[in-house]
């Protein structure tokens, strides 16, 4: 049953508006309106859905749309949303300006607690994405992602270690004619997200979070197996003041000298620091560089405390 309001959607001028809301949306990657207005246009589609079937380019527009807000507010989908944007709208990402989807889907496994549920979805899409039949190239003899990826795998190996390979196969690539610019850069972006896939969220390489780290009184964030420094400010000293770290405690949680993160060892050491943490993650802004800072380490601390609770569970 279809109500007045929801009918709405079946108007030219509506249609219009939610365009215009949409690239809105999109230029300033507003994820928290995407996500409300994703939840009005599913709940008006639904309702007017045997309407639409009646008017295929109208029923066409609004599912588009949707995908569209969807790639926006990645991080607050379902697996199985995921999954199917993946499957069956990858190429729709490049008609998003700027938009960088290993980074949303990077918030979206920060939000997973269990790293085997991380290793999961990752997996989950890889083979997902080796079943796209999308055409991200027009003239080439190679169209679909599917057979990019098997040609890439080929040449390259299954998880685009061999850099040189790499290297080699996207020269060629540049100098065929039969690929342009705009498919060239599609295709790189396809291939860096299979590789990203393959790095399990278990490895330095492979960790969602961004792990603030002090080391020698200075600031350092551990980012996908590198410690990256950050500029000392006002801001990034009391960062370090209030993580609480002092400067012999720092090997604890991180081994310099192997880029490799260790778990703290004692678990009642993990619930007192993540008390503190939650405490003062409370006085400060959420867009202020603290309040980032303190988020990432108390995501950290509880995938650690967890896991050092099994062990503790293991071991008894």
């Amino acid at each position: 049953m279809t109500n007045n309001k929801s009918q709405k959607i079946l108007e030219d001028d509506y249609s219009r508006d939610v365009s215009e809301v949409v690239d809105y949306i999109v230029l300033y990657n507003e994820q928290r309106k995407a996500l409300d207005l994703l939840k009005i246009l599913q709940r008006a589609v639904n309702d007017n859905k045997e309407a639409l079937r009646q008017q295929p380019r109208l029923f066409k527009f609004y599912q588009e749309e949707i995908s569209k807000l969807k790639f926006i507010c990645l991080a607050n989908l379902e697996v199985g949303e995921i999954l199917d944007l993946i499957k069956n709208n990858f190429c729709l990402q490049f008609s998003l300006l700027n938009y960088d989807l290993i980074d949303k889907l990077n918030a979206a496994l920060v939000g997973i607690i269990l790293v085997d549920d991380r290793n999961k979805l990752k997996s989950d899409l890889r083979k997902i994405i080796l079943e796209n039949t999308e055409k991200i190239v027009i003239n080439h003899n190679i169209k679909s992602i599917k057979d990019w990826l098997k040609n890439y795998v080929s040449v390259v190996g299954i998880d685009g270690t061999n850099k040189l390979a790499r290297i080699q196969y996207l020269v060629s690539l540049k100098n065929d004619k039969s690929i342009n610019q705009t498919e060239y850069s599609n295709l790189q972006i396809l291939f860096k997200f299979y590789d990203y896939l393959s790095i399990p969220s278990d490895s330095p390489g492979g960790m969602e979070e961004e792990c603030p780290v002090v080391v020698g009184g200075k600031l350092f964030i551990f980012r996908k197996g590198i410690l990256e420094p950050v500029t000392n400010n006002k801001n990034v000293d009391e960062a370090v003041r209030l993580l609480g770290v002092k400067d012999e405690l720092a090997p604890q949680a991180i081994d310099v000298g192997r880029d490799n993160v260790k778990e703290m060892s004692v678990y009642d050491t993990l619930l007192l620091q993540l008390s503190d943490l939650e405490q003062a993650l409370k006085n400060y802004p959420s867009d202020s560089l603290e309040h980032k800072a303190i988020k990432q380490e108390i995501n950290r601390l509880k995938v650690a405390a967890f896991k050092q609770a099994q062990k503790t569970n293991v071991k008894k």
